[in-house]
């Protein structure tokens, strides 16, 4: 008897999606757990770096999180020395969040350590099947946020 899933599932994108997301998942984790930070400690990072100095709030919308989430995993990353909250000159009730020269450094860490990680999983795939992957995830997720 084959382990394979039945064709109609292996037919079917959101099962799939479900599959691929949690191997993916999975081993992003390790990665995030070998280097004591998590998803969201890189996300921010990430948006940080991208858009520059911006609000908490900026970053929750950037990244469809909870505003509490966002308060909490700054706090740790700056408690970390990766970011550093200072008042916006426009408005100093306004904090801003910067990333430091430690974040950048943590963030290219993580990514290199992420980059071999999602090149492991996409191995099978032709750079082009790779290329054309991303945008088709990329499609369906710009649909989704229009919604």
């Amino acid at each position: 008897m084959s382990d394979r899933p039945p064709q109609r599932l292996l037919e079917t994108p959101s099962w799939l999606l479900t599959q691929v997301a949690a191997i993916a998942g999975r081993r992003s984790r390790e990665v995030f757990d070998s280097l004591g930070a998590g998803r969201y400690h890189y996300a921010i990072l990430c948006a940080v770096e991208e858009f520059g100095p911006c609000s908490q709030a900026e970053i929750g919308n950037h990244l469809h999180m909870d505003r509490k989430d966002v308060a909490q995993r700054v706090l740790e990353l700056e408690e970390q020395r990766c970011l550093r909250r200072r008042p916006d000159p426009a408005d100093p009730r306004r904090k801003l969040v910067r990333i430091t020269t430690q974040g950048r450094e943590r963030l290219d860490q993580i990514h290199a350590r992420l980059t071999v990680t999602q090149n492991e999983l996409v191995e099978p795939l032709t750079a082009h099947e790779r290329t054309a992957l991303i945008t088709a995830l990329q499609k369906i997720l710009d649909r989704e946020a229009r919604h």
